[in-house]
């Protein structure tokens, strides 16, 4: 997309940050980058977070204990999703002594530099985000490009992070890889898609597969992409809008210019359905809010020329009307402010935090299947003991992300809930308004910007021990062949079915205060910018009919509005 080798890849991206490319500027040239280092209590926190994950109690260790235990670690009977992290913590350890002091601060540095940032394990598990200075077809037109953390990244575990990006971003770009099967994270963030996808006014996502010329032929490549609609689909992504691309082979075309690489490599679908979204879908939606504001403007305008046509008895009674008018239409708009309950959003939230609850345990036994599988829990000389607790902890984990994931998922949907019923308050009183002040034109309801929620505190089971996990474990044979696995997945739901429904409990307490607060901001808000309509609208008339207003002026703002 940036016709450039630009974005070096790490041969482990486990460890990657969040990359922003953005226009140069007089201060940033093309090239150059920001670079911003995590704080030390930000890292530290990873560490411990990573280090526990694999099974080791961090609760004790001072910073030097803490590099001492990383350095002691070994890869033998790592949990497949403690993977990553092993490799997190080793980059850390050997990163340490020459990162340390940079801890917390920002960093300009230039491309060479920028590089090793990335492609450095033992740097980039230091960074929190990087910022990319560089001129390119695309930032030449004002956008800017997000290349966020995989899924599988440890960074991917601050789910809000990904989660503002979804939320916020005009369009979102997932690539796979050909023939690359979904991992875990990746079926997470795909469900964490399709839980969202429905919320947002348009469908902004494109999934591109990646090395589509490693396909033998057209009927393999047709194969692979039904598999990865199927995917999206089982995941809640109906109609996904696919592209195979070869990467390589564009590159190359842009490079050398050669229309058949071009061709060939399937970039061109890609690129002129991304840029017809950006120009006529997202750029429909600026014309439609321009267009009304210049028709609301014109119309105030000929009902302020219209005013100040009549003579002065006319007119100084239509002074009296308008200030009685507005008087009253200002008592209307102060009603939305004042603070009343709202059951219907209180309703929504206490159904959708039910619903989170069903899905979550719903989908209990694929998350359990994941933690507990025999490669986890070979008996081949590891700890047995420690083996299966930290299949514990990846199930943990997993279920942390589910609901993290949900409740954010969750906060969307309130958040388009809280408009449409302020939005509400505010058209009848926008009508109520308009009624009573002939030629009034009230703007639309601007939606009130909210804040994706603070993540709740983690959810954490601690009736759970080993020794409760080992009472049904006899051997890795007795477990899967035998009734241990479906004895221990039992027991695990009976007992975190309570800590569950009480984390669940919890946030829609915190959030039952929350939203009422906020629905109340909201609804001030709203109150505040139908007001200034109000006023700006009565004044601009009471000049028109007093006399003091310029006319020559407002006919010339009609002429230059009416030739728009």
């Amino acid at each position: 997309m940036l016709g450039d080798a630009v974005l070096p890849v790490s041969p482990n991206p486990t460890t990657a940050a969040v990359n922003r490319i953005v226009p140069p500027t007089a201060e940033r040239p093309h090239g150059t980058a920001a670079v911003w280092m995590k704080s030390r209590e930000a890292l530290l926190g990873d560490l411990r977070y990573s280090l526990g994950l694999l099974g080791e109690d961090t609760g004790k260790l001072n910073d030097d204990a803490l590099l001492q235990a990383i350095h002691k670690l070994s890869p033998d009977a790592v949990h497949a999703g403690g993977r990553p992290h092993y490799s997190f913590l080793k980059a850390a350890a050997k990163g340490w002594a020459a990162h340390e002091a940079h801890l917390g601060e920002q960093l300009a540095v230039s491309a060479e530099e920028y590089r090793l940032y990335v492609a450095e394990e033992s740097r980039s598990c230091f960074v929190s985000e990087i910022e990319l200075y560089h001129s390119n077809p695309l930032t030449e037109q004002g956008i800017v490009l997000v290349d966020t953390p995989g899924a599988d990244s440890v960074n991917a575990r601050h789910t809000g992070v990904a989660f503002n990006y979804i939320k916020n971003a005009d369009a979102i770009l997932f690539v796979t890889y050909y023939n690359h099967a979904f991992s875990q994270a990746d079926r997470q963030f795909l469900m964490q898609l399709g839980r969202v996808k429905d919320q947002f006014e348009m469908d902004k996502m494109f999934f591109i597969v990646n090395a589509a010329d490693l396909a033998a032929d057209e009927e393999e490549l047709q194969g692979v992409l039904g598999h990865v609609e199927r995917n999206l689909q089982q995941h809640g992504i109906r109609f996904p809008r696919m592209f195979p691309v070869s990467s390589l082979q564009a590159l190359d075309g842009k490079r050398n210019g050669s229309p058949q690489l071009l061709a060939s490599s399937g970039i061109g679908a890609f690129e002129n359905a991304f840029l017809s979204f950006t120009r006529n879908d997202l750029g429909a939606l600026a014309v439609e809010s321009a267009a009304q504001e210049l028709e609301r403007a014109r119309h105030t305008i000929a009902n302020w020329l219209e005013a100040a046509s009549g003579d002065e008895k006319t007119r100084e009674l239509a002074r009296e009307a308008l200030s009685a008018s507005a008087e009253q239409a200002g008592k209307l708009v102060k009603a939305i402010a004042l603070p009343q309950q709202h059951p219907q959003l209180q309703q929504e939230l206490k159904e959708l935090l039910f619903y989170v609850l069903q899905r979550v345990q719903l989908r209990f036994g694929d998350h359990y299947h994941f933690a507990f599988n025999p490669s986890a829990l070979q008996d081949d000389g590891r700890d047995l003991k420690k083996a299966i607790w930290t299949s514990w902890l990846e199930l943990q984990r997993l279920l942390q992300i589910e609901l993290a994931q949900e409740l954010e998922a969750t906060s969307l949907r309130l958040d388009n809930t809280l408009n449409k019923l302020a939005a509400k308050l505010y058209n009848q009183a926008a009508a109520d308004a308009a009624e009573l002040l002939s030629g009034f034109t009230p703007s639309p309801y601007k939606a009130y910007a909210l804040v994706t929620p603070e993540e709740q505190p983690a959810w954490t089971a601690t009736t759970i021990d080993t020794k409760l996990l080992w009472s049904k474990f006899k051997s890795p044979r007795q477990f899967f062949e035998g009734e241990g696995k479906s004895a221990l997945r039992s027991v695990l739901e009976t007992e975190l079915a309570a800590p569950l429904q009480a984390w669940i409990q919890q946030a829609e307490r915190d959030w039952s205060s929350r939203y009422d607060a906020l629905m109340h901001q909201a609804c001030e808000t709203a109150a505040e910018a139908l007001q200034a309509d109000i006023t700006a609208f009565s004044q601009g008339k009471l000049a028109s009919l007093s006399g003091s207003s310029d006319l020559e002026g407002l006919h010339h703002i009609q002429a230059a509005l009416l030739a728009i």
